[in-house]
């Protein structure tokens, strides 16, 4: 166990419905050639099956320190509602503290109606309410201990995310980022700041509207020494990463069939720090991060599928000196 190692994570904290049935089959666009969904305005649909879930970046990602062993709270913005009600709980089942989570007087918990297609693929419908309302005044930065910081989308808010970095670095805590869109969208910003990480890791497109590249081989490459790891993630085609002049590709854990693909990028992101923050290597960094993943898409929702166990085969890698 770990408990001696500690981690705050940073982000969303969601209340997420499934809906799901076979009416919620995608089909091909004729012209665009993209699968949507499309209903009828003013129909009915009928559904097979609904599940009340809890999601968010970083209270997925502290699920998976949490039944990793670490001593791991969350700090977000939520509302005082049911939903909100509702994420407290089942953090504190997990044993993730919430003792710095905060509560917005005008704005909801943030909630998700995820329309989940067979074959595992989705539509979110997002109200971002308290979540994207977290700012540095609210958090008090100067108190905040820890061994790791693992931050995912701070909507865009760079004086909270400047304020944990320069923190961090005062304190010696590393720092994982997995930013988000609104982070993305103002790359020069977010570019000045990768210094201050520890690790960074997004996914094939985020990564290359950053680095450039041709596909995620070339745009890690390009991202090499930016930060200490730069990690790339593809979906089902696996992963790449960059590391003390190597660059590490790594495929999917193993083949099984995919249920609901929402939270596998989370998964893969806390299960890989999870080992990094446990003085792993970047191999076993990259087999607890693929395996998180591929346990999570077994199942509906993003925390049900999260492993409790860091005992794994090691995946075969292919290693590539720079």
């Amino acid at each position: 166990m770990n408990s001696d190692r500690t981690v705050l994570t940073f982000g969303a904290a969601s209340q997420d419905v499934f809906l799901s049935g076979k009416a919620l089959t995608a089909k091909r666009d004729v012209r665009s050639h993209d699968y949507i969904e499309q209903f009828p305005l003013g129909a009915k649909v009928d559904l097979d099956d609904i599940i009340f879930d809890t999601g968010g970046g970083a209270t997925n990602a502290a699920v998976t320190f949490a039944r990793q062993g670490f001593d791991v709270s969350y700090v977000g913005k939520i509302g005082r509602d049911p939903a909100g009600t509702e994420l407290l709980r089942a953090l504190q089942k997990e044993k993730v503290g919430t003792e710095r989570v905060i509560y917005d007087p005008r704005l909801s918990t943030q909630y998700s109606v995820i329309l989940l297609a067979p074959g595992g693929e989705r539509t979110i419908l997002v109200y971002r309410g308290a979540s994207h309302a977290l700012k540095a005044k609210d958090v008090a930065i100067r108190t905040l201990e820890a061994d790791w910081f693992y931050i995912s989308t701070l909507a865009g808010n760079f004086d909270l995310l400047g304020k944990l970095l320069n923190h961090a670095i005062g304190h010696g805590i590393k720092v994982a980022l997995d930013p988000g869109a609104q982070e993305l969208a103002q790359p020069k910003r977010l570019m000045a700041l990768l210094p201050m990480v520890t690790v960074l890791k997004a996914n094939a497109e985020e990564l290359a509207s950053l680095f450039g590249g041709d596909n995620l081989r070339e745009t890690i490459v390009a991202a090499a020494g930016i930060c200490d790891y730069v990690v790339g993630t593809n979906g089902p085609s696996g992963a790449y990463a960059v590391y003390d002049h190597k660059l590490y590709e790594a495929g999917t854990y193993q083949r099984v069939k995919v249920v609901d693909r929402t939270g596998a990028g989370d998964a893969f992101g806390s299960g890989l720090v999870s080992a990094l923050a446990q003085d792993k290597s970047i191999e076993d960094a990259l087999t607890l991060g693929s395996a998180n993943a591929t346990s999570v898409v077994t199942k509906i929702g993003a925390k049900a599928g999260i492993l409790h166990t860091n005992r794994l085969k090691r995946m075969k890698l292919k290693v590539t000196a720079l």
